[in-house]
């Protein structure tokens, strides 16, 4: 709130280029309205009057139902000029995006709503200094702003007692893969991995065993059957050597080829770079051909090898995450060989 400048904005990161993820899509058809109402309580403790949801092009019916919630938002008095009576002023509006992952990243989703090229922008300036049309700028996730009218309303200790003391409130996943039931399902921090996909996925739909699993999306690592009692932790997951990132929880049985499915991954960050830097958009094609030839039975140690080397080069000199963690599922799948299969 103490940024200077005579226009604010508050920004929603409703981008979902992950595959099979969708949580924003099913939040946005459903209860659009808890997501207005904390943009719009953020946009007065910052001092911003104006707001924007921005949205993967694909999902026109959760655009469609936003754009009536803020008409109707707009028609109570709860949105535009003098809210209620109280001096503030909220305009909110909804932008499509191109679905492009990379603008998950905050910068690069403000460079796409601006009509630039979407790629991550140099830090510093920071948005909350320098942020859309050069204005301080606040840009959260949807599931974030979604949650603060019952913090609210509720206070803040109310959300610190649900989960765990290091990772508090709760979190939406995306449950998909050999599950016997795909779904969307909002669980406490804390939960155990096991229990969601034995709880709420109903096991796997083979009935066979899980072999492995992902968390937090593309870039999460995959992890081996052994880690299932593993806890929805930012913290744990992360030194398991994976992370929680856009909430994704893929399973993977008996008949799933764990290299193969490192390979789709590894084309998925190839066909996503924005190729800003060389590393990312040159390794990762590199990268690419010895994963690929490992899952084709041509791998060699030379290949472990490279891809070692090239995950650490990755990791220490491409200017974003997307680059830095592409190597990460087929890492985990070489730490974790003799558990995965």
């Amino acid at each position: 709130s103490k940024a200077d400048g005579d226009v604010k904005y508050i920004v929603a990161n409703g981008s979902e280029g992950d595959p099979e993820i969708g949580m924003h899509k099913s939040f946005v058809e459903s209860d659009p309205h808890a997501l207005i109402e904390g943009m719009a309580i953020a946009g007065y403790a910052v001092g911003a009057s104006e707001g924007y949801v921005y949205m993967s092009a694909e999902y026109g019916l959760g655009v469609k139902r936003v754009a009536t919630a803020i008409e109707q938002a707009e028609k109570m008095g709860l949105l535009g000029d003098n809210i209620m009576g109280s001096g503030f002023s909220f305009k909110l509006n909804v932008k499509k995006g191109g679905g492009a992952y990379i603008c998950g990243e905050e910068t690069a989703l403000l460079n796409s709503l601006e009509g630039l090229f979407g790629e991550p922008r140099l830090r510093p300036p920071l948005p909350v200094e320098k942020g859309l049309f050069g204005k301080p700028t606040v840009v959260n996730n949807i599931e974030t702003l979604a949650n603060v009218p019952m913090i609210v309303l509720k206070g803040g200790a109310w959300f610190a007692g649900i989960g765990t003391a290091e990772s508090t409130g709760t979190k939406i996943l995306a449950l998909s893969g050999n599950v016997a039931n795909p779904c969307w399902v909002e669980v406490p921090m804390g939960t155990t991995v096991k229990s969601v996909i034995d709880g709420f996925g109903k096991g796997t739909d083979s009935g066979k065993e899980v072999k492995a699993f992902q968390t937090g999306g593309p870039s999460g690592g995959i992890l081996p059957a052994a880690s299932l009692e593993i806890e929805l932790d930012y913290d744990k997951l992360g030194k398991a050597g994976s992370l929680l990132g856009s909430g994704g929880l893929l399973v993977m049985d008996e008949d799933v080829d764990v290299v193969d499915m490192a390979k789709f991954l590894t084309e998925f960050f190839a066909e996503e770079s924005c190729g800003k830097c060389t590393p990312c958009r040159e390794g990762l094609v590199q990268l690419n051909t010895w994963v690929a030839d490992l899952a084709a039975g041509r791998g060699t140690k030379e290949s472990l090898s490279s891809i070692e080397k090239m995950a650490e080069a990755l990791s220490d000199t491409c200017f974003f995450a997307l680059g830095k963690t592409a190597a990460e599922a087929i890492v985990c799948v070489m730490l974790h060989v003799g558990e995965v299969g």
